[in-house]
């Protein structure tokens, strides 16, 4: 996951980006995050939160690969 994660951050560029562009690479994040049921809710989220009709801010996108990249390296353990 944090491949793709840094392969999405390296095509962030400028103040928008387009939404279908942003919502291509969290579904492919979604897919790779299969048995992750942190990283699933956190890309559900982003998913349903995705700003913008047509375009995405960038720092809204940087923000989200941010923290899903935070979570991929450290994954959130079921309390017991």
């Amino acid at each position: 996951m944090e491949t793709i994660i840094q392969m999405l951050r390296d095509t962030v560029d400028g103040a928008v980006c387009s939404r279908s562009r942003v919502m291509d690479g969290l579904l492919d994040l979604r897919l790779e995050a299969d048995g992750r049921p942190d990283m699933l809710d956190l890309l559900d989220t982003a998913l349903a939160e995705m700003p913008g009709a047509n375009t995405v801010p960038t720092d809204w996108w940087r923000e989200r690969l941010d923290i899903l990249e935070l979570v991929a390296i450290n994954p959130v353990e079921p309390v017991a």
